[in-house]
């Protein structure tokens, strides 16, 4: 069996990926996964099945990830970001502002836990907010995509060198990728918690 180790503190709610595995059909690359080689199918990463909210840290060098649980099903985390993204989705600095929160948390689990992806923190605080700042009306257009889609509207794919944001068109899962050196960071969000 090939697959793709992960470290985390969800390691116990993960479903390794692997070629042809049943498992991978309700899987979607939008929903708290990580798979480096990001080819037509999920078949060499890992999915955290009951999670809402995450971030994951990818080594693609290495083929490895770490994903940080922020929130699973059931809770109120998530439906509170999506609501307060879907009022602020015409004012592009108060999204950032959201976005910069939600990464702030991230800084505060990932220096305060074991990690497996050698992420430098200091280089990620100080990019992080500059491409979220650069890609401020990226972002935009992606939250109002991410707002659409929880009324059956299609998704969105925008992407650059060190920036990606897409809203899934069959799941409406938002991922916000940033890259921070040779590792990407990347941020997911269900449409409803």
């Amino acid at each position: 069996m090939s697959y793709f180790p992960i470290a985390s503190s969800a390691v116990l709610a993960c479903t390794l990926l692997t070629m042809g595995d049943a498992s991978a059909e309700n899987a979607e690359r939008e929903k708290c996964t990580c798979d480096t080689y990001r080819e037509g199918e999920l078949n060499n990463g890992a999915w955290v099945k009951n999670a809402t909210a995450c971030w994951s840290t990818e080594d693609r060098g290495r083929q490895w990830c770490d994903i940080t649980v922020q929130s699973l099903e059931g809770g109120s985390v998530t439906g509170a970001v999506a609501d307060t993204l879907f009022q602020k989705q015409t004012d592009s600095s108060a999204l950032i502002g959201v976005f910069q929160e939600q990464f702030v948390k991230f800084v505060s689990s990932y220096t305060s836990s074991a990690h497996t992806v050698p992420l430098d923190i200091g280089r990620a605080s100080a990019e992080v907010p500059a491409l979220l700042k650069k890609n401020e009306s990226r972002i935009s257009t992606c939250v109002v995509a991410f707002k659409d889609a929880t009324f059956g509207k299609g998704g969105i794919e925008d992407e650059d060198d060190n920036f990606r944001c897409s809203v899934g068109e069959a799941t409406g899962w938002l991922r916000v990728e940033f890259r921070a050196g040779d590792v990407w960071l990347a941020y997911m969000l269900a449409p409803n918690g």
